[in-house]
């Protein structure tokens, strides 16, 4: 007798919005479109969306927001968050402006005035907490979210590096990062404190002592009950001496009681945040429309995305770029071409094609963010109705902007050499590439881990931003 297979659960996957944006900034923050406006921030956020759904494939999606204004931790503690620097303009605009992004994906979006993004995904956890037919990963740019970890039923998938290089954290590998539990993470910041939100913590304990008392008595509640049966001697006793507590952590604890048990109060996510959760009616594929993606990278000049996301969807249409390669196209000045008995209508394709070729080549130069554009893309940059109309525009521009020796000297010039590489080919030594490949990359590691020894930490080398922090510091 075979045994009935039981049906997969569900996968929900929580956006921590607000962190991934802030990363993606970061990573592409000199990212802006040929009208100067900053889009870093939503080209990173749009890049990991698409990663999240390729490599987590959920059934729903939702994302989760901060709000700029105030919430109950600034009430309890006007400190809270105070080393922070104050985000850029560029971020703000982008942070305001990315919603369109989840809007464009059909991904319900959830915030409220008062709490975090994390407080989101604390209640949306907390919601499902009984639902065995769902599992949840959140996406975050952060750690904080570790906190909401539960075996394999909530995982958190996370950026270490960039916007590429991610982790994803169950119980074991969150046990294996700190030593103990995952719901023990808001102790631990109760007694470390936390530098980046400004909690702070107990004065002069640091990470080691902290994850000493958190493997030995779990909770702060724990550890003061159990602290307090010491106190009337003033000092550690011989168990505590063994886990090397001194005399100054003991009472470093026992005056710190109050700032540890409102640090963990502040490091903790709230889990009944006032909002009505519910899962989406449709599957997320289902609810998809790929136009409005497509119009939404067009609008934000994402060209090499949107293909990417037409493809995510199985949508993906035949290249239209293939009309500006060189494949079985005459180079433009191919005497064999003359003798092929073409009918006057292939003819006339021919150098319709070639014309293509020159518009795509004439928008690549106004703006190097496009290669190889469709005929669409033309038109719109024109601000055409056709692709007649759309040329007159765009030489218009070429010459206007003073390129026209870049255009028909140098870039027409090499068109026919180009074609015929398309058309036959260039040989290639990929093995001797590969070899070259390996070689820089151990030489960048190596140049990369001496940047960090002198910086006095790991930072992001590409990011000009961090760059210039570092070397301020210097």
């Amino acid at each position: 007798m075979t045994k009935e297979k039981l049906p997969k659960n569900k996968r929900l996957v929580l956006l921590d919005a607000h962190a991934i944006i802030h990363r993606a900034y970061h990573a592409l923050p000199e990212f802006v479109s040929s009208k100067g406006v900053p889009t870093g921030a939503i080209y990173g956020l749009s890049t990991m969306l698409m990663k999240i759904i390729t490599d987590l494939k959920p059934d729903y999606v939702v994302a989760c927001y901060d709000l700029p204004e105030k919430t109950f931790r600034h009430e309890a503690y006007g400190a809270y968050k105070a080393g922070r620097q104050k985000a850029d303009d560029a971020l703000v605009s982008q942070l305001q402006s990315s919603r369109k992004l989840f809007e464009a994906f059909n991904i319900p979006i959830y915030d409220k005035p008062g709490f975090e993004a994390d407080d989101m995904l604390g209640t949306i956890v907390e919601e499902l907490h009984k639902d065995k037919n769902t599992d949840i990963i959140i996406a975050s740019g952060d750690m904080d979210t570790l906190q909401l970890v539960d075996d394999k039923k909530v995982q958190v998938y996370t950026l270490k590096k960039g916007i590429n290089d991610t982790i994803l954290y169950d119980e074991q590998k969150v046990e294996e990062r700190f030593g103990f539990s995952a719901k023990y993470l808001p102790d631990f910041k109760g007694l470390r404190g936390d530098p980046s939100d400004n909690i702070i913590g107990i004065k002069g304990i640091g990470e080691k002592t902290a994850t000493i008392l958190i493997k030995e008595f779990g909770t702060v509640e724990k550890m003061y009950k159990s602290l307090k049966s010491k106190v009337k001697s003033g000092k550690p006793d011989e168990e505590l001496k063994k886990l090397g507590i001194t005399d100054r952590i003991f009472n470093l604890l026992i005056e710190g009681e109050e700032e540890a048990l409102f640090s963990k109060t502040l490091a903790t996510i709230r889990r009944d945040a006032p909002i009505n959760f519910h899962l989406p009616e449709k599957e997320f594929n289902q609810s998809v429309d790929v136009s409005k993606i497509d119009a939404l990278f067009n609008e934000l000049e994402f060209r090499s995305l949107r293909e990417r996301a037409r493809t995510l969807f199985g949508k993906g249409t035949e290249n239209q770029d293939s009309r500006f390669h060189g494949n079985d196209m005459g180079s433009g000045n191919d005497k064999e071409g003359e003798n092929r008995n073409d009918t006057p209508e292939e003819k006339k394709e021919e150098i319709d094609l070639l014309e293509f070729r020159k518009l795509g080549i004439a928008v690549s130069l106004l703006n190097s963010e496009i290669g190889n554009p469709t005929e669409e893309e033309i038109i719109n940059w024109g601000g055409a109705k056709n692709l007649e109309e759309a040329r007159k525009k765009i030489l218009a521009e070429i010459k206007e902007k003073n390129l026209s020796y870049v255009y028909e000297d140098i870039e027409l010039a090499i068109l026919p050499s180009v074609i015929d590489m398309e058309n036959y080919g260039v040989k290639v030594d990929t093995l001797y590439l590969k070899k070259l490949s390996n070689e820089y990359h151990k030489e960048l590691s190596i140049l990369e881990k001496n940047i960090y020894k002198a910086a006095g930490r790991e930072f992001n080398v590409n990011s000009p931003k961090q760059l210039g922090e570092i070397l301020l510091m210097r």
